[in-house]
């Protein structure tokens, strides 16, 4: 029987991980390349490690700390609790887990030149609560 290849425990997905194990390393299945073929942009290399980066940090959680990977994003979702018997919400932390517009790298085999991509960067939630702004220099946008 085939087996997870990091816990050598359970039946694992066709990237040769279990669920369990996805989840405590922060690993998800890898979307469609977003860098299109071709050479390196500084050195004409044309061999490239792809990466999704991913983000360590750290919740509290009674008692204890307890770890957080996920694939590095370019903004969180703050987590927004409604209170039922008093007026207003409850407002946390965002984790990194609820991460909106996934990043992934290539890196030259040559050089070393790292170009980064965003993944759905038309899904990337716009305003202050995401310390993101719409910019558009398109030539019939208006100046500031």
């Amino acid at each position: 029987m085939v087996r997870c290849k990091l816990c050598q425990r359970n039946p694992p997905n066709p990237n040769g991980l279990c669920n369990e194990c996805m989840d405590e390393i922060g690993v998800v299945e890898m979307p469609p390349a977003r860098r299109r073929a071709g050479p390196c942009l500084k050195c004409n290399g044309f061999k490239f490690v792809r990466v999704i980066p991913r983000e360590y940090t750290v919740k509290s959680h009674r008692d204890m700390n307890l770890a957080e990977v996920a694939p590095m994003t370019l903004t969180q979702q703050p987590v927004v609790t409604e209170r039922l018997m008093r007026e207003g919400n409850t407002v946390d932390a965002p984790r990194v887990v609820l991460g909106e517009g996934m990043l992934e790298t290539y890196t030259c085999m040559s050089c070393g030149y790292i170009e980064w991509y965003c993944e759905d960067p038309s899904e990337i939630p716009i305003g202050p609560e995401y310390m993101s702004e719409l910019v558009d220099y398109s030539p019939d946008a208006p100046y500031r």
